[in-house]
């Protein structure tokens, strides 16, 4: 009898289908983090691939999490919803807190590429045009009325325990349409 991986996943408590998934998450971020490229052409090349990756991706997921999740132009609530479905979120969450009815915080207290960049002695990793692009164009594509801005992300200073943090913010009225 053949098995494939349909088979495998329809046999697995709820528990262990979570784990596979923070499995999955954190083996993408793995690839994402993976330094072939600045070891070989240096980081200005790593910096230029990486955003390019970024912006395709961030495409592509967008469009998917409208797609199989069905959110769509339910403003800062429905972003914030969202960016719960990109693939690193199971293993790498962002906090966030609502402020008002036109914006948001998220913030990330751990960062996983940054965490192991700092281990293996390479410093923190300019990522501010990657963040822009992937939560920019989620934003974008789930909600065109929600804006993405920058308060920190390296290579900007940033309080320990805080790796980077962005405001959502929604011209008109209310959090959701």
């Amino acid at each position: 009898m053949k098995i494939g991986m349909n088979n495998t996943l329809d046999h697995l408590t709820k528990k262990e289908l979570q784990n596979v998934i923070k499995m999955f998450s954190k083996n993408w971020l793995t690839v994402d983090g993976l330094w072939l490229v600045e070891d070989k052409y240096g980081l200005d090349a790593a910096l230029d691939l990486d955003l390019k990756m970024w912006q395709r991706n961030a495409l592509i997921e967008a469009r998917r999490i409208k797609k199989y999740m069905g959110i769509e132009g339910v403003g800062i609530k429905g972003v914030l919803k969202a960016i719960r479905f990109l693939t690193v979120d199971p293993s790498n969450p962002f906090e966030y807190s609502i402020d008002g009815s036109h914006h948001a915080h998220i913030w990330y207290t751990s960062c996983l590429p940054q965490e192991g960049r700092i281990r293996a002695g390479r410093g923190e990793f300019p990522c501010k045009p990657m963040g822009f692009a992937c939560f920019g164009t989620l934003a974008k594509i789930i909600d065109p009325g929600v804006k993405v801005e920058c308060v920190f992300c390296p290579p900007d200073n940033h309080p320990l325990g805080v790796w980077c943090k962005w405001r959502l913010t929604c011209e008109r009225s209310g959090l959701s349409k």
